[in-house]
């Protein structure tokens, strides 16, 4: 039990410096709102599965960074300082398809493979669309994604994201970027890409 504690206190001490010096976020031209999103996604004239493309092109290109840094930040703060990862991402994808009158839920796999991420990283979570009569699976990980067809495969049972999920895997995350980051400094490397890094252009 002390062991444990001590590790406990041991992983807080190493928190607060990480969670202090995160990267401010990058001043962008970029939406900031789900509002800004809608907007821009109404001004495609674009409708049906087309209209999925543009939002999940407009939500990707709104994230150009990647980050586990900022697991705490809500989908919409995110959004804001335009970094975050699929959590965040696709939750504003929900938001914003929801606005535009689709009927859509998050989903999560426990293991997907197409990201070549670090096998702890290999969950995934993302929207279903329903559209044209068929629910679609639409991830914002990429701008050249596209409706029904996401890039990645889900290994594992595809379930609903519920919150208790959401909370889960960004607790069971935290360790691992502590490390990360605090092997960055004491190295004098860039903190690796999977924790913070910028995102396919395409």
């Amino acid at each position: 039990m002390r062991l444990r504690w001590t590790a406990l206190g041991a992983l807080g001490i190493g928190l607060i410096p990480v969670w202090a010096f995160a990267p401010p976020p990058g001043r962008t031209d970029l939406p900031d709102t789900v509002d800004d999103l809608v907007r821009a996604c109404r001004g495609s004239g674009a409708t049906g599965r087309d209209l999925v493309d543009v939002a999940i092109a407009q939500v990707a290109r709104a994230y150009p960074v990647h980050s586990l840094w900022h697991l705490w930040e809500t989908p919409r703060r995110s959004l804001a300082a335009h970094r975050g990862w699929s959590h965040q991402y696709n939750t504003v994808l929900l938001l914003l398809l929801r606005e535009l009158g689709f009927e859509v839920r998050l989903v999560h796999a426990a293991r997907v493979r197409g990201f070549g991420l670090p096998w702890f990283l290999a969950g995934h979570s993302w929207a279903q669309v329903r559209t044209g009569g068929r629910w679609l699976d639409a991830c914002a990980s990429q701008p050249s994604s596209r409706a029904g067809h996401p890039p990645f495969v889900p290994l594992t049972p595809v379930l609903p994201l519920r919150k208790v999920t959401r909370w889960a895997v960004g607790l069971a995350l935290v360790p691992f970027v502590i490390g990360a980051v605090w092997r960055a400094w004491l190295t004098g490397r860039d903190v690796a890409d999977w924790v913070y890094g910028d995102r396919p252009a395409n």
